[in-house]
């Protein structure tokens, strides 16, 4: 998925005494990949041994809190220097917070991807999880500049002056900055040190779905922007028969039990409902937008099966899951992985990209982003609330991030969210586009605890892709009275 020289004079990244430990190999200057280039597999091609090499991480190193926070707070100042690596800046204030951060011993090489790349890998790995920022650091980090990273990778080998090997060709390498007594970082073009789960996902995601037609092609068609359709009437109410799946790789795995799943229902219930709690940030001048997206989930259904294949291996290859989405037309399905092998929170089609009978009408999402996983399995709590199936469910509905397109053109089609440009992982303030970004829409990346609601543009737009992409779904469901209450799904 993603990917997007040194520098003037005599300092090259690569130095004379790395130069010599790798194979310096001449190849076609056509083969560079230039900054227009967002081919998605162009990762580093590095040496992965089987065997790691631990490190100090600042959960376990409480006496090195002072010299940990340093470090990071001295590349966070070079990247204020470096406009195209703002992602980056925010990936690493993400790390320096996770009791799993690496701490990164002076004098080595740091190389992080510049905004392109990162661009380009968000458009091909849905919601990646988090906590693994924090591999993704100890991969890309080179003590003493040589070859070996902190966690044992092995720097791929040069294409020439300034270029490293990638999966699909050369790619950059730029001095950024810092100083050879505390860390030095360098801008890649494309992504060095990717976490294994997320190398192996790009690697072998199968494609599922119909050919996928150009964004402004499928929105333009039916359901333009936001402001140009209709109000949902106030009498009118979608309630969804939703079933779900648990895939579960043996008959004793209880990770995820029928009771978490009716409380994850009731859950997205609340949130749809525009009744997400919200928990005032310093930079809040009032509550957040959260409207009633005039939605709710009838829960009908949850299957727990043992299927190893689809509890390990169902994001990468959604055949494993789709003999459990018959009739897909009737039914809102949403199935949990529990095994996951690709490092990613959940993926969804969007409706418009397939027909209303395709057996990829489904989400999709790990048990790590389930509500109440964490709790139950020393998990990253960040996200136990359950925020994870309501994003994912927005996607469902039609919604796409509210950071898709970045900057400019259409974005998300909604006019009442803020643009972005790249995604947020903590609950800070920031302007990445001129105004205050979203960060408390279902449609970021934020923790639980800091997304709060949809808008109404998002809920006509909802209702808009769900009239038209899932018609029979839609007629179905469509409850044109008052709201009534929901029956509790009767555990077995």
């Amino acid at each position: 998925m993603p990917l997007r020289v040194l520098a003037q004079g005599a300092l090259l990244w690569l130095r004379a005494d790395l130069a010599s430990t790798l194979c310096l190999r001449a190849m076609d200057p056509s083969f560079l990949l230039n900054e227009g280039d967002v081919e998605p597999t162009n990762q580093a091609v590095h040496i992965r041994p089987e065997q790691r090499r631990t490190y100090r991480s600042i959960g376990g190193e409480v006496g090195l809190v002072d010299e940990h926070m340093e470090a990071y707070r001295m590349v966070g100042q070079v990247l204020d220097g470096a406009p195209n690596m703002s992602h980056s800046k925010h990936i690493m204030q993400f790390v320096m917070s996770h009791p799993k951060a690496p701490v990164l011993p002076p004098g080595g090489c740091l190389y992080l991807p510049n905004d392109g790349v990162w661009t380009s890998f968000y458009q091909h790995v849905e919601h990646p999880y988090p906590a693994l920022f924090t591999e993704m650091i100890a991969n890309s980090y080179y003590p003493s500049c040589n070859e070996t990273s902190l966690s044992g990778l092995r720097l791929p080998s040069s294409c020439g002056e300034g270029t490293l090997r990638g999966s699909r060709g050369c790619f950059k390498v730029t001095s950024v900055g810092g100083s050879t007594d505390s860390i030095k970082i360098y801008e890649t073009t494309g992504h060095l040190g990717l976490p294994d789960k997320w190398s192996y996902h790009i690697e072998h995601a199968k494609p599922h779905g119909a050919p996928k037609r150009t964004r402004e092609e499928a929105n333009a068609s039916q359901c333009g922007m936001s402001s140009t359709l209709p109000e949902v009437p106030t009498g009118n109410r979608l309630e969804i028969p939703t079933r779900y799946v648990v895939c579960r790789q043996s008959d004793d795995d209880n990770t995820i039990t029928e009771e978490m799943v009716r409380a994850q229902n009731e859950w997205s219930n609340e949130a749809f409902s525009g009744n997400s709690p919200w928990t005032r940030m310093s930079f809040d001048q009032g509550h957040p937008m959260s409207a009633d997206m005039q939605i709710s989930f009838k829960l009908v259904d949850v299957n727990i099966v043992t299927n190893p294949e689809c509890a390990k291996h169902g994001f990468v290859n959604t055949d494993h899951l789709k003999g459990y989405n018959t009739n897909p037309e009737k039914y809102f399905t949403i199935v949990i992985i529990t095994n996951d092998v690709s490092g990613v929170l959940g993926q969804t089609e969007f409706p418009f990209d397939l027909s209303e009978n395709n057996e990829n009408q489904m989400v999709i999402v790990s048990s790590v982003g389930f509500k109440g996983f964490a709790s139950r399995n020393h998990g990253d709590m960040m996200y136990d609330e359950g925020d994870t199936v309501v994003h994912e469910s927005g996607h469902a509905f039609g919604l796409l991030h509210t950071f898709d397109g970045g900057c400019w053109g259409k974005g998300d089609w909604i006019e009442d969210t803020s643009t972005e440009k790249l995604p947020h992982y903590d609950c800070v303030v920031d302007l990445s586009c001129g105004q205050t970004d979203p960060v408390h829409n279902f449609m970021d990346y934020s923790p639980d605890d800091c997304m709060v609601g949809f808008t109404e543009g998002q809920k006509r737009r909802a209702h808009c892709i769900m009239e038209h992409y899932r018609p029979t779904l839609y007629s179905t469901s469509l409850r044109a009275t008052t709201f009534p209450s929901l029956p509790a799904y009767p555990l077995q």
